[in-house]
């Protein structure tokens, strides 16, 4: 997803106790019954190679960061113009077993980079935490429905390269459309293969969003049933890391940025994140 349009990252790097911070936020209630509750979805063969099921009071600093660091961005908490948010780690609250990462219209004065940014996002990466090269990846997530929002789950090279870049589930508020997809090739020559579904489901409810990634192959799923398929040499053969960021669109095109009617505070809810390996 994101550095082909751009992506925030954060401000500030404490832990956070959710609980407290998600009352003070007055955020919608997230303790609805989550696919989680369906039993976990173990991969044929594969094994349960790193997870996070976000029961903690704070984010665990062993597994996440809180801080981008990859090609394209402007700083280590904002990425490019693409994005109106800039990411801090008071957006990034555990609360009732999810991983709630919010977004609000609150400006905030940045430091890295320096400016002035009108909306805030949270922020996290497994990036020299976690990364492989194959497997099956897969969240329990509830987007939120708004004019502006961008909340993503992406994959990118640990090695600090793009492309690649793996968007598994990257949602357009503006436009009510789910993209996932490859980024190949080199800049400025970048090679897309995309996939687009329409329609509110993804905020109406919790679902298992899945990449099945293997030598020259890959496809992506929502709760189990394949979606789109990815097959040839453009598929990456390097580790990639975990990324998942809530924040806000800026550009003209793909329905536009926030306006009066965009629900404030809002949160990108995550109830999981499993990878499996083959191995």
């Amino acid at each position: 997803m994101k550095l082909k349009l751009g992506m925030a990252v954060l401000l500030v790097a404490t832990c956070l106790t959710g609980t407290a911070q998600a009352a003070d936020r007055q955020l919608p209630q997230a303790n609805e019954a989550t696919c989680a509750a369906g039993g976990q979805q173990r991969p044929a063969g594969m094994r349960l190679a790193w997870h996070d099921e976000f029961g903690g009071r704070t984010l665990d600093r062993r597994s996440w960061s809180t801080v981008m660091d990859f090609p394209g961005r402007a700083g280590g908490h904002y990425h490019n113009t693409s994005y109106g948010s800039y990411a801090v780690d008071d957006n990034v609250v555990l609360s009732g077993g999810k991983l709630r990462l919010v977004t609000d219209n609150k400006p905030v004065t940045g430091t890295d980079p320096v400016g002035t940014y009108q909306y805030t996002e949270g922020f996290v990466s497994s990036h020299d935490k976690f990364f492989q090269r194959y497997g099956y990846w897969e969240i329990c997530a509830k987007f939120p429905a708004g004019k502006g929002l961008w909340p993503a789950f992406w994959l990118i090279p640990q090695d600090r390269s793009w492309p690649p870049e793996i968007d598994v589930a990257e949602w357009f508020g503006s436009i009510e459309s789910m993209h996932s997809g490859l980024a190949s090739g080199s800049w400025p020559d970048v090679r897309w293969d995309s996939h687009w579904a329409t329609g509110l489901a993804p905020t109406t409810g919790w679902h298992r969003y899945g990449l099945l990634w293997q030598p020259g192959h890959i496809t992506l799923t929502v709760d189990g049933v394949p979606t789109s398929t990815i097959t040839g040499a453009q598929v990456p053969d390097k580790p990639m890391y975990v990324v998942l960021n809530s924040g806000t669109w800026a550009n003209s095109d793909r329905g536009g940025p926030p306006d009066a009617t965009t629900p404030f505070p809002n949160s990108f809810d995550v109830d999981y994140v499993r990878v499996y390996s083959a191995g």
